[in-house]
C-alpha cells in the first residue's frame, strides 16, 4: 500500500461525492421497492442490505482516502453529499428511472401481447369448432346430474323406510318383552 499524502479538501470532496453516490443507491434501492412490492419482511431485508453495502463502502472508502482514520469532516462529507443528492436531483433521477422502468414495461407487454394474439385467435377458431362437442357434454353432463339426485333421492327413502321397519321391530320387540315381563309378574 502506498503512503500518499491526501489533502483534507480531496478528502472532503470524495466524501461529499460518496454521499451523493449512496443517495443514488438508495434511490435505486427505492425503485425496486416500488416495483417489487415487497411486504414487510422483503422490506426489512432490502434495508439492511442497503446498509450493509453503504457500510462496507464507507468504511473502505475511509480506509483508502484517510487510512483509516475517521475524521469528523469525512462523516459530515458523507452527510452533506446525502442532503444535496436528496434535496436537489433526487426527484428528478426517480422520475426520469420510472419513465424508463415504465417504457420498458410497456414494450414487454406490447411484445408479449402481439406473440398471444395468433394463439388466442387459432384457440377461438378451436372454440367455434368444438362448441356442437361442448353442448353434447352439456346436455350429458345435466342428465347425469339429474340421475345422480334421483339417486340420491331413492336411497334417502330406501334408509328411511329401513329404519322405520327396523324401529317398527323394535318396539314389537318391546312390547312382547314388557308383555312377557307383565306375565312372570302375574304368575308370581
Amino acid at each position: 500500500m502506498d503512503y500518499l499524502p491526501y489533502s483534507q479538501e480531496y478528502m472532503l470532496a470524495v466524501s461529499v461525492m460518496a454521499g451523493v453516490l449512496l443517495g443514488f443507491l438508495w434511490d435505486i434501492y427505492r425503485l425496486i421497492r416500488h416495483y417489487g412490492r415487497f411486504k414487510t419482511r422483503g422490506t426489512l431485508i432490502g434495508d439492511i442490505i442497503y446498509w450493509i453495502i453503504s457500510i462496507k463502502f464507507g468504511t473502505q472508502l475511509i480506509l483508502d482516502i484517510s487510512y483509516g482514520n475517521v475524521r469528523f469532516f469525512i462523516l459530515m462529507g458523507f452527510c452533506a453529499g446525502a442532503l444535496l443528492y436528496f434535496w436537489g436531483i433526487s426527484e428528478y433521477v426517480l422520475k426520469v428511472f420510472v419513465f424508463i422502468v415504465d417504457y420498458i414495461i410497456r414494450v414487454i407487454t406490447k411484445i408479449i401481447h402481439s406473440l398471444t394474439v395468433p394463439a388466442k385467435f387459432i384457440m377461438g377458431k378451436i372454440k367455434v369448432l368444438l362448441y356442437p362437442l361442448k353442448l353434447k357434454y352439456l346436455v350429458f353432463r345435466d342428465k347425469l346430474k339429474k340421475r345422480h339426485k334421483f339417486m340420491k333421492f331413492k336411497l334417502k327413502k330406501v334408509f328411511k323406510n329401513k329404519k322405520m321397519i327396523y324401529n317398527r321391530k323394535k318396539r314389537r320387540k318391546r312390547k312382547k318383552s314388557t308383555k312377557t315381563r307383565l306375565k312372570h309378574l302375574r304368575k308370581e
